[in-house]
């Protein structure tokens, strides 16, 4: 069992959230955007902290990439300097971006959503993860990656994300990962697990929808209404 942590909760922009959750919101986008205020790299630095009990030999941070190369970049390199410079190791280049899915659509790509990234096995091998990202929804990028990584030699591997998604619509089962939970979706579920009932409309043609089978409510909830953002979630 993986452990994951998050800093904060992300409220899809289709709920009405309280004032804190709005500034949640602001500050997950912001942080997308390549915007690190101190509040945040605070945050990271002391939940990084806490994972390594203060230890920082043995122990390597790295960042699941974006859709493209650049945001890559632009999200997590001031991030990466502020670890560098309290003195952990840290490798922006253990998993990149093979290519660039900004335009994913039906194209034949695989279902696979790491399939466009490439991996350094020297950069982890025989290391202790800590693996980064903004959000995480329902984990499916993070648990594959983390996978990979410990293929490759990676003694542990350990999320951390800025946020997790809050859906008020959602009532699913829960998994627990060390402090935090992540939603446990199956595709076996009743038809009435979800609420609303499921549609599958308003997103024909998107690969999220056609391909991956993602619901209108999926897409409106995780995605905020965006399927083109299905090929930068967790």
């Amino acid at each position: 069992m993986k452990n994951i942590y998050n800093i904060t909760e992300y409220l899809p922009v289709r709920f009405n959230g309280t004032l804190k959750q709005q500034q949640d919101r602001d500050m997950c986008f912001n942080f997308k955007d390549g915007i690190l205020s101190a509040t945040v790299k605070d945050a990271f630095l002391k939940k990084v902290e806490e994972i390594t009990k203060g230890e920082k030999v043995g122990w390597t941070i790295c960042f699941i990439p974006a859709s493209t190369s650049d945001k890559t970049k632009r999200r997590f390199s001031k991030l990466a300097t502020a670890f560098s410079e309290v003195g952990y190791s840290v490798n922006e280049n253990a998993i990149f971006n093979e290519y660039d899915t900004e335009s994913g659509h039906i194209n034949g790509k695989s279902s696979n959503p790491i399939s466009a990234f490439g991996f350094d096995k020297n950069a982890v091998n025989g290391k202790k993860v800590i693996l980064i990202d903004d959000i995480i929804t329902r984990g499916t990028t993070f648990n594959m990656t983390a996978d990979k990584l410990e293929e490759l030699g990676a003694l542990s591997v350990t999320g951390l994300f800025l946020a997790k998604t809050i859906n008020p619509d959602w009532s699913p089962r829960t998994t627990y990962y060390g402090n935090d939970y992540e939603p446990d979706f199956d595709d076996n579920e009743p038809e009435d697990y979800y609420e609303p009932e499921e549609t599958y409309d308003n997103y024909n043609g998107s690969y999220a929808q056609d391909v991956e089978g993602w619901s209108d409510q999926d897409i409106d909830d995780v995605l905020d209404g965006d399927p083109e953002a299905y090929w930068n979630i967790d």
